[in-house]
Order: structure tokens, then C-alpha cells, then sequence
């Protein structure tokens, strides 16, 4: 609604009508995962408000990012890139693997917690049902055996 803030938005600057007027609204997910390696990530990020969307590990307590999709903007050099097409937006997706240039695949064990931040910009309209869900591909392991352990 008109001048309402989607809830999860938080503004900086001479807000609601200054020049300097800032808002994002974030996102947050929690969950678990158990016995996998990741091998793709792609995070749901509409365009183009998408600030950013981020995939974190925390089975430590210190929460490791394993993931961060910032939007890339076409600027227009097909001759380099053929993708590269101007005034279209990619996000491209997070992989993991052994070939030269992936990071290499982590392995997720039993119970591990994962969390997801997206950030958008919210700044003039309130968009109420933004998704902030995650489109993943990985390999699944057995529980290890107990009596092995």
C-alpha cells in the first residue's frame, strides 16, 4: 500500500520524499540441511530491485557465506561476451566443484543450520510477497553409521 513500509524494510536518509531516501527490505530464512555437498545455488531475485541475495552455513556459530549473487548489468560487449547484452540483468549462480575456477564443493553434515539473506531495494513502494527462496542442486550422502563412527 501507498505509503505504508513493506515489513523487513529499514530506510536511511530524508526519508520519505529526500533525494538521499534509502530503503531495503530484507529477508531472512532458516533452515537445516544433512549430508551433502552443494554443487549449484541460484537465489530468487527479482530485477531490478535485487540488491542481493546470500547463503550461509553456521554450524560453527560463526556463520560462513557460501554464497553471495549480486546483479550483474549488461553493459553492451557481445564482441567479449555474448551474453553481455545492454540493459538486461543476469545473477548468476553459485558452483562448486573440481574443475579449474569452481571453489571447491563443502561437505554439509548431519543437522547443519543455513540461513539466507536477500536485500532488496524498497524505497518508493511497498512490495508486499517478495520470494526470497533458493533453487539448489547437490549430492546426497548416507547418514555415516554410528557403530562405525
Amino acid at each position: 500500500p501507498a505509503g505504508r513500509l513493506t515489513p523487513g524494510t529499514t530506510c536511511t536518509g530524508s526519508c520519505p520524499d529526500g533525494f538521499d531516501c534509502e530503503c531495503v527490505h530484507t529477508i531472512t530464512a532458516h533452515w537445516k540441511v544433512s549430508n551433502m555437498r552443494l554443487i549449484y545455488a541460484g537465489g530468487h531475485c527479482h530485477a531490478p530491485s535485487c540488491i542481493s541475495i546470500e547463503l550461509y552455513r553456521n554450524d560453527t556459530g560463526i556463520p560462513k557465506l557460501l554464497c553471495r549473487q549480486v546483479p550483474k548489468y549488461g553493459q553492451g560487449n557481445v564482441e567479449e561476451d555474448k551474453f553481455d547484452e545492454a540493459g538486461y540483468l543476469a545473477l548468476p549462480p553459485c558452483l562448486w566443484g573440481e574443475d579449474a575456477g569452481l571453489e571447491p564443493s563443502e561437505f554439509l553434515p548431519a543437522d547443519t543450520p543455513m540461513f539466507s539473506i536477500k536485500k532488496n531495494r524498497n524505497t518508493h513502494t511497498g512490495h508486499f510477497g517478495e520470494m526470497a527462496s533458493w533453487q539448489m542442486r547437490g549430492v546426497n550422502f548416507p547418514a555415516p553409521d554410528p557403530f562405525l563412527i
